[in-house]
Order: C-alpha cells, then structure tokens, then sequence
C-alpha cells in the first residue's frame, strides 16, 4: 500500500484510494485469476492496475460518482491488463515452442486449424453486441459459470442467462454466415 501512496499527493485522494483498494481488491484478484489461471500472476496484474491508477488516473476514478461504475472502471481495467499480460505470454510460449518443438504434419494442421477456429469464433465473439459479447467472453472464453458472470455484470441470473441463449443464436448465426461465403 505505501508504494502506491507515495504517488499520491493529498491526504483525501490517500483515503480515497485506500477506501478502493480494500473494497475491490479482492475481487480483481479473482477476476484476473480467471484470465491467467495463476494466483501470483493474477496478483501481479492487480498490483499494476492500482499503481497505474496512483500514478495517472486516480483523476478519472474520483470523477466516477456511482461505486457500480468505479467497480466496472476498476474490472474493465483489470481485464485490459490481463490480456496484455496473456498476449505476450501467448507470444514468449508460441516463440519457444516454434524454437524447440518439432511436430509432424499432422499436428501441425490439427494445431492451425484449432487456432483458426478459435481466432473465428473469438472475432465473431467481438463482432457481436456489447450485451451478448460480454456475457459470451466471459461465459466461454473465461470458463465462468453463469453465476459468476450475472455477479461480475450486476445482472440477475435470469437476465444473464436468457442474454447468454441469445448471444449463442446469434454467434452461430454468424459463424454460419462465414462457412457459407
């Protein structure tokens, strides 16, 4: 907590900052453990959010007047941040594996073919409403359960899960509109 507080100048923005920090801490561990699937590095990506935060944007936070939104803020930053984070892992782990691994044919069409479909359906995924593309981001690309993902949105369960019936009718509708060209 002292290194983010060196950063911040007044005593009201300290408490500020504090009175976040334990509030939502903990949960932007868990929603960051769902992208990386390791406690230390979810840890890590949380400790970069709130000191990005102390450094430049703790600005932005105090304008933010409603703690649902200072919440979504603080994930949505949080989520930016692992995918960073899993993007250049993806590539230091894509990079020694081309170094050091020798696969047959075979493998290597099953291994292409698996990241098309999953580069098409994760396109088709982003290329839905804001309503449905989260709901099917975090449901099946974050493997959170439907639960989870009403809690994280601040939706009902109901609510959640009939966005998620609808989202999955039209990513199909997508994905077979792209077979078809």
């Amino acid at each position: 907590m002292l290194v983010y507080l060196l950063f911040i100048e007044s005593d009201a923005d300290k408490s500020f900052f504090e009175e976040i920090f334990y509030k939502f801490r903990k949960q932007m561990i868990y929603y960051a453990f769902g992208f990386v699937s390791n406690e230390v590095d979810a840890e890590d990506i949380v400790h970069d959010v709130f000191l990005k935060i102390a450094q430049k944007h703790l600005g932005v936070l105090k304008k933010i007047e409603n703690e649902t939104d200072i919440r979504n803020y603080l994930l949505k930053a949080t989520k930016n941040t692992a995918l960073n984070l899993s993007k250049a892992k993806y590539k230091e782990v894509t990079l020694s594996e081309s170094e050091t691994e020798e696969i047959s044919d075979e493998g290597f069409v099953e291994k292409v073919c698996s990241q098309i479909e999953y580069t098409s359906i994760l396109s088709a995924i982003n290329s839905l409403n804001d309503i449905y593309r989260t709901v099917l981001y975090y449901h099946f690309v974050l493997n959170l359960p439907v639960k989870d993902v009403a809690s994280l949105l601040g939706r009902s369960f109901s609510a959640t899960k009939k966005q998620l019936a609808r989202g999955k009718k039209k990513l199909l509708e997508l994905l077979e509109g792209e077979e078809q060209i």
